[in-house]
């Protein structure tokens, strides 16, 4: 293309169009090269002795230890590249391989001898494949603008989609998008395309719905210290890059928690970046620094840079391509991009605490509480209530009173005279999140970590930087999913089993500290400081979805009352 660097426009034909030529299967693919950065990392690869070929996104961080099992069963390298692991792993064990891998992709692979096509996604879904068939082609990309791009047919809005973002900020749910047709393979599948046009579809993997409780019996030393064990080498290798590395850093326990086991054990000293907020009680600035000088981290603060979001939003907007759940995203594309400034194009960070290891209140104390009230287990009852890190005793009665007997209809009621165009009666998305387990399983698979997984993944590259997510390491996942919940949740504090395994390694300040941020963001404040952009855009509206009459007659009380709901219908706004 006409970006390519000069090597390749000079060796390479420009390619303006499919159509000029005829063929079965097209294959297209950008690098961003993290390991071995010469040629031999260039794609689509092909291997011609194994007669598979393909394009691949993403990186295998267990690719040495794979590669080693490889070559004792007598493959050969030419390469010290992923891509190259990957393809031959494939090639000895089939659809196998998948579940070798630690680490993050999307790949198409094609059998020549077979005609066959198949695409596969990591565990968790982090690295995006969406797709569209039509009567005789199947479109897959790693974006949705670009099957867009190759469609000769007007594009559908999916009302569902629509309809479940506005009303709960649900994304993604059965893998639809905001776009009619086009849809997102599942996590931990493959997709199997004969030369006919057939598909089959199977899994590799599954996080367990039910916990086993098989280390109830395990104490909780035993627990952390195994904790401990499995975090350490998924930060180990997560290090592995041959270009510039860093970590970015909160200053709560998850970022913390990474900044210190990285700089056990990388040989370099590494550099670590923060938001500093003007608002004293979003500021968490300190806790980042006292974590930076306890490891001796090349520390960097970033000015808040949430007023930046208009300068480029349109930009923005299209790189998401649906609508997302907080201008926060934003803010942080901005430290990423002041990351890459400095050289820095891998970044460790402390995606995946609050969903692994129980971290959010509205989401799980709250539920654990009624969870115990139900089973009469009132001293576990009493200690948690009454010990409760983040809220006294008083401020908890009222919280919970609103969690548990919210008032009927009124906020579902308001939501919906916002709507237009039928999808205000639509029934309500039912998750399973009676119990805390349930909802524990729900966020990590169905309502929050898919999608949250595949934001980021369009924020970084964007750039472009790599983000990696120790805690969201497959081995930890399935570790901690295995706990009893009493070991997440105790004594009144949240990710309790965490703050045990890393009490040796970090201060006091940020293993025990109570009033948890993580990253925040002052959306209200934002949003009072936008009003009047706001209320310009939804004058000027023309959104089928959207009664612009409502909304701007309770512009203000929107923003008071219900900030996250009007972020919400803003995004779809713009969009």
């Amino acid at each position: 293309g006409a970006d390519s660097v000069a090597q390749i426009r000079e060796t390479q034909p420009l390619i303006t169009e499919l159509q000029q030529e005829h063929f079965d299967l097209a294959l297209g693919h950008r690098r961003f090269a993290i390991l071995d950065l010469t040629v031999g990392g260039h794609q689509p690869y092909f291997d011609p002795s194994l007669k598979i070929g393909g394009v691949f996104n993403g990186l295998i961080y267990n690719y040495k230890e794979v590669k080693a099992e490889l070559e004792s069963n007598g493959v050969t390298f030419y390469t010290d590249c992923d891509t190259e692991v990957l393809f031959k792993a494939y090639g000895l064990w089939g659809d196998a391989c998948f579940a070798k891998f630690n680490g993050t992709w999307a790949v198409a692979i094609y059998d020549f001898n077979k005609r066959e096509l198949v695409l596969s996604r990591d565990r968790l879904g982090k690295k995006p494949i969406y797709f569209q068939r039509s009567a005789n082609v199947l479109y897959f990309a790693s974006e949705i603008k670009a099957i867009l791009q190759a469609l000769d047919t007007e594009v559908v809005v999916n009302e569902r989609a629509v309809f479940d973002y506005l009303t709960n900020g649900y994304r993604d749910l059965s893998q639809r998008t905001f776009y009619e047709g086009i849809e997102s393979l599942p996590p931990a599948s493959v997709l199997r395309v004969n030369a006919r046009g057939e598909t089959t579809a199977s899994k590799y993997w599954e996080l367990q719905a039910q916990r086993t409780n098989a280390l109830a019996t395990a104490s909780p030393a035993e627990v952390a210290k195994e904790l401990r064990n499995i975090l350490e080498d998924a930060v180990r290798i997560r290090l592995r890059a041959d270009v510039g590395l860093g970590v970015e850093l909160s200053g709560g326990l998850d970022s913390s928690s990474i900044a210190g086991l990285a700089s056990a054990v990388h040989p370099k000293q590494l550099s670590c970046f923060t938001v500093e907020y003007p608002q004293t009680e979003w500021n968490e600035e300190p806790y980042a620094r006292e974590v930076a000088t306890r490891f001796n981290m090349d520390y960097h603060v970033v000015r808040s840079p949430e007023r930046w979001f208009w300068n480029d939003v349109n930009e923005f907007v299209a790189l998401h391509e649906e609508p997302f759940h907080s201008p926060n995203l934003h803010t942080q594309q901005a430290v990423w991009r002041l990351m890459h400034e400095s050289n820095i194009r891998v970044i460790l960070y402390g995606a995946g605490g609050d969903e692994v290891f129980a971290g959010y209140r509205k989401d799980y104390f709250y539920r654990y509480l009624r969870d115990l009230l139900k089973r009469g287990d009132m001293t576990a009852f009493r200690k948690n209530f009454m010990n409760f890190s983040e809220l006294s005793a008083p401020e908890l009665i009222g919280k919970a009173w609103q969690q548990f007997f919210p008032k009927a209809n009124g906020n579902d009621l308001a939501m919906r005279s916002l709507l237009n165009n039928g999808i205000a009666r639509m029934p309500m998305h039912e998750a399973n999140g009676a119990t805390t387990e349930a909802q524990l399983y729900s966020n990590m698979t169905e309502l929050k970590m898919p999608y949250w997984l595949l934001s980021n993944d369009k924020n970084s590259l964007a750039i472009p930087v790599e983000v990696r997510a120790p805690l969201l390491d497959y081995r930890l996942v399935e570790f901690a999913f295995q706990l009893p919940v009493n070991l997440l949740i105790r004594d009144g504090w949240l990710k309790w089993i965490l703050r045990q395994a890393m009490d040796d390694l970090l201060p006091p300040t940020i293993t025990w500290r109570k009033k948890k941020m993580g990253y925040p963001f002052p959306l209200q404040d934002w949003l009072h400081g936008s009003q009047k952009i706001i209320a310009d855009l939804f004058r000027q509206s023309d959104n089928p979805f959207l009664n612009k009459k409502m909304i701007g007659q309770n512009l203000e009380m929107l923003i008071s009352q219900q900030p996250d709901l009007m972020w919400r219908v803003l995004s779809l706004e713009l969009w």
